[in-house]
């Protein structure tokens, strides 16, 4: 099953560093996305869980109607032979009871007669009581049988609507899934002409991720972008202002080695932050990327990729990460369809 990835995105595109207070608010608010997100995919398993039960449920129903009507099927043919038998005593009494009005013979036939007349008559009566029972008995299975077959009813088109937004839900995944697979192997094609070492395109829970070396885009230090890093990311920029349903999130890392520039920059945070909103403008610059659809985040050297003090580990992450996540609105609104 592919899994439901969520994308946790920042309002913020500035010219210098991100205050404290603005900082935190971005921060509280991805963590509210990261909830909605969790919570969407917990639904999309709740929602195949639930598929599962009332599939078992369904099974419970066929099962029952089956029995029940099995039940009425057999009530029905003891019912046709108590009336069967009962209609042959009503008969047998009726023959005898119009021999005994007409009889001439002696007293003692007329006795024997009266007698098995009575047995007769009792056994008719039990017949009676017994059809009457088999008849109450009839109605009841046929009435719990029209009411298992409601129910069953019920719980089939229930099942027809949960597969059809299981189905509806599956297929929206899966085309986003092909659209970002498409996305990644379009920006690698835009890219050919840089080596590995520089840069890479990859897929993670369903977002893109461009990971762009230090060396790459700028100088030690430094958020001015180099020539090649600017060629870089125009030729990416051309292919995001087509997938206009993909949001772009533009993440500065650094290593840990603590920022001793002057100027300016006070830290890895101010570092990580200019050098995310420089990668932000060049995107933007003569593109016809919405600037809504972009956020730049300074994540310093807090999501490193490599643990390590070697130059290789240090090299690895300093970088800058453009996040390719396409939107979940309509997914978000079949779940909510389903509340």
């Amino acid at each position: 099953m592919i899994r439901i990835a969520f994308t946790c995105l920042a309002a913020l595109l500035m010219l210098a560093c991100v205050p404290l207070k603005q900082f935190e608010e971005l921060t509280e608010e991805n963590e509210q996305l990261e909830v909605s997100a969790s919570q969407a995919a917990k639904e999309n398993d709740a929602l195949k869980v639930e598929n599962r039960e009332l599939a078992g449920q369904l099974e419970r129903y066929t099962a029952k109607v089956a029995s029940l009507s099995d039940d009425t099927l057999r009530l029905s043919r003891k019912n046709q032979r108590l009336q069967q038998r009962y209609d042959e005593l009503y008969q047998n009494y009726t023959e005898l009871l119009n021999k005994l009005k007409t009889n001439s013979g002696s007293n003692m036939d007329n006795k024997n007669l009266l007698a098995y007349l009575q047995k007769l008559q009792d056994d008719l009566q039990k017949r009676e009581d017994e059809l009457v029972a088999s008849e109450q008995a009839l109605l009841k299975k046929q009435q719990k049988l029209e009411q298992a077959n409601a129910e069953l009813s019920a719980a089939q088109l229930q099942l027809q609507e949960q597969n059809k937004r299981l189905i509806e839900l599956e297929e929206m995944l899966t085309r986003k899934d092909d659209a970002m697979r498409s996305l990644k192997q379009t920006i690698s094609d835009a890219l050919t002409g840089f080596s590995g070492d520089e840069l890479q395109v990859h897929m993670k829970d369903g977002k893109v991720y461009v990971s762009l070396e230090e060396k790459l885009l700028f100088q030690s230090g430094r958020y001015e972008l180099n020539q090649q890093g600017a060629i870089a990311l125009e030729k990416i920029a051309r292919v995001l202002e087509q997938n206009e349903d993909i949001d772009i999130l533009v993440e500065g890392h650094t290593d840990h080695v603590p920022y001793n520039g002057r100027g300016e920059l006070k830290d890895n945070w101010d570092l990580s932050v200019k050098r995310a909103t420089s990668v932000v403008r060049i995107l933007l610059d003569d593109s016809e990327i919405n600037p809504r659809r972009i956020t730049a985040a300074g994540r310093s050297k807090y999501i490193p990729l490599i643990e390590g003090n070697d130059a290789a580990a240090l090299q690895k992450n300093r970088r800058t990460e453009i996040i390719l996540t396409p939107r979940w609105s309509e997914v978000f609104e079949l779940l909510e369809l389903d509340n």
